[in-house]
């Protein structure tokens, strides 16, 4: 097994690096390494690094195996979900190459309490166990109008629209340039948008509506398949 072990610390070659106690707790009681054994430890300012675990304190960073390489700006917008669901959007939005999370709130968005630590947790361990080298920023929550006030036009919005008024998804994405500012992925509550955000996102010019078929897909399915699908398209980093 290729064990991964994301820090914050800054790694370079020769240093010997401490590890905090539910580093060493994962390393020596969970994955029962011994001394010697290789691991690879990474973030995304310095990229990955082989190393070799000392003791149940503390790791060598040898030589550096993958530089940090930055693909095109992917953000998951999302109305949050449940205890539980938000923590499988949140591994499979990393999975499929998210750089940002951005919780959003909306009318009928019905979770109050985000718990932050726990979301920055599971992109850690998604990202540990899938290779990445970076990891996804997560951000706290904003009201949609807020949002949409101080978005950067110049990264358009994939807003995925209930109201089946814009184009079946592939279609829409097949028709958009890749982008150097990237894109966003914009999935709404389980009760959906009200007409009222609805009408106010489909009056930005940097909103483009899109249609994920006549299923009513839960929303943490919903963010799954239309990331799948921007990846598949071209637009992301599956090329």
């Amino acid at each position: 097994m290729r064990i991964r072990l994301y820090t914050e610390n800054k790694l370079s070659t020769g240093e010997n690096l401490e590890l905090d106690k539910g580093q060493a707790n994962y390393l020596g009681n969970v994955l029962r390494c011994h001394v010697g054994d290789e691991l690879f430890v990474f973030n995304g300012e310095c990229g990955e690094f082989r190393a070799v675990y000392k003791d149940k304190f503390s790791i060598e960073v040898n030589e550096q195996t993958r530089p940090t390489t930055h693909g095109p700006r992917l953000t998951l917008l999302f109305a949050p979900v449940k205890f539980g669901k938000i923590d499988y959007l949140v591994e499979k939005a990393t999975e499929l190459g998210v750089t940002s999370l951005q919780p959003v709130h909306t009318r009928f968005t019905v979770v109050g309490r985000i718990n932050y630590e726990r979301m920055k947790a599971n992109c850690v361990e998604a990202a540990e166990q899938t290779g990445r080298v970076t990891v996804p920023e997560v951000n706290e929550i904003v009201a949609l109008d807020k949002l949409l006030d101080g978005w950067d036009v110049m990264q358009k919005i994939i807003f995925c629209d209930e109201s089946l008024s814009g184009k079946p998804i592939a279609q829409a994405l097949a028709e958009l340039p890749r982008s150097d500012f990237g894109y966003a992925v914009l999935i709404g509550p389980e009760g959906g948008f009200s007409k009222d955000e609805t009408a106010m996102l489909r009056t930005k010019p940097f909103v483009v509506p899109v249609t994920m078929g006549n299923r009513i897909l839960r929303a943490e399915t919903a963010a799954v398949a239309a990331l799948a699908v921007f990846q598949a398209s071209g637009l992301g980093d599956w090329d």
